[in-house]
């Protein structure tokens, strides 16, 4: 299915909500939602919900992008630096951080009479490890662009095609923290103010600055652009003066790791290919068999659980097709990559990870 059905896809499920409460970062998924929602005529309401742990500007934004769309706008406040299960920074972190996201997005919209709340995760979101998505089913919230079979670089693309506006960091600044390392306020003003001066220096679309045990890691998406001695020592000056002890350049540019399928996942056998794609995280079978047995989905059907193993086995688009507890998905019989790409699209909205 090309990007153009797919759109077209997602403007008629928008149509049938009609009146809807999206949850906003002002990001490329959010954004694209938003426009196209507009565009199709649908009442929409913009949530955004400002951790205080966001880099500067993030709110300002938000309240630009949906003033210049022409869509109702509300903002929810909540200091996360107050709170010690996120502030802790565990692996589990994003998880915490969604729940209570989630949480009160849904109650706003419902107060405000939007019982519809979608968001902008899409298929692409579903191989990286986030615990967070399991919020997405457990506050009921719609997914557009998965249910259309939308990529990020298609999301991308129709953006730039359309010169729509989208901020390109929307992360919170306590992603930059190591795992484990104390989320601190001093540590959250730090990041910001030398994000910001970095991002100053060098004009880059995309700045992230990693900080583990007081040394600071440079991660920019053009490199080109802080290879210089004068740009390097104005940097590296700025960061002694902020009390990092070292500072440290990712020399890998950052990446937008958006392949849904990699080649060293196909295995060539004698007439066909095989998938054997290892997700980064477990799956819980028993949610997942529950999940695949409860509605007749289109392509997948001979659905055998095998609990105790740790797997199911299953049919999709005819195809025989294994689900381990690992993370583990292989799909046989396949006549080319896109092929198993397209099966392998089917099957990731219906498993459920564990934490």
């Amino acid at each position: 299915m090309n990007a153009d059905i797919k759109i077209e896809k997602l403007k008629k499920i928008l149509k049938n909500y009609k009146k809807l409460a999206l949850a906003f970062s002002g990001g490329a998924d959010s954004t694209m939602l938003a426009y196209i929602a507009k565009e199709v005529g649908c009442d929409v309401l913009a949530i955004t919900y400002d951790n205080q742990i966001f880099p500067t500007g993030f709110l300002e934004f938000t309240k630009k992008r949906t003033s210049e769309i022409g869509i109702n706008h509300e903002i929810i406040e909540n200091n996360f630096i107050e709170i010690d299960d996120v502030v802790g920074n565990s692996p589990q972190r994003c998880y915490v951080c969604r729940k209570l996201m989630y949480g009160a997005i849904k109650q706003l919209a419902n107060e405000k009479g939007y019982e519809i709340v979608i968001d902008g995760n899409n298929i692409t979101d579903l191989i990286p490890d986030r615990p967070g998505i399991l919020m997405k089913y457990a506050f009921e919230i719609e997914s557009p662009f998965i249910d259309a079979q939308l990529e990020t670089p298609e999301i991308h693309q129709f953006l730039e095609e359309n010169n729509i506006p989208y901020s390109k960091s929307t992360t919170c600044l306590a992603t930059r923290v190591k795992t484990n390392e104390i989320v601190t306020i001093d540590k959250v003003n730090r990041l910001d103010y030398c994000e910001s001066f970095i991002q100053e220096k060098t004009n880059c679309d995309v700045v992230k600055l990693r900080e583990e045990k007081n040394v600071a890691t440079i991660e920019l998406n053009q490199l080109d652009s802080i290879l210089d001695k004068e740009t390097i020592e104005s940097i590296v000056d700025e960061l002694k003066l902020a009390q990092y002890e070292k500072v440290l350049l990712n020399l890998k540019a950052i990446e937008s790791n958006d392949n849904l399928i990699e080649d060293d996942e196909i295995e060539k056998g004698a007439v066909n290919l095989t998938l054997r794609k290892q997700l980064p995280f477990g799956l819980d079978i028993s949610e997942t068999s529950k999940i695949l047995k409860k509605e007749n989905y289109d392509g997948i059907d001979n659905i055998e659980t095998k609990e105790e193993i740790g797997y199911i086995k299953l049919s999709i688009d005819g195809k025989e097709s294994k689900i381990f507890r690992d993370g583990k998905i292989s799909i046989e019989n396949n006549e080319n990559k896109n092929d198993a790409k397209e099966s392998l699209v089917k099957i990731l909205p219906l498993i459920r990870r564990t934490v």
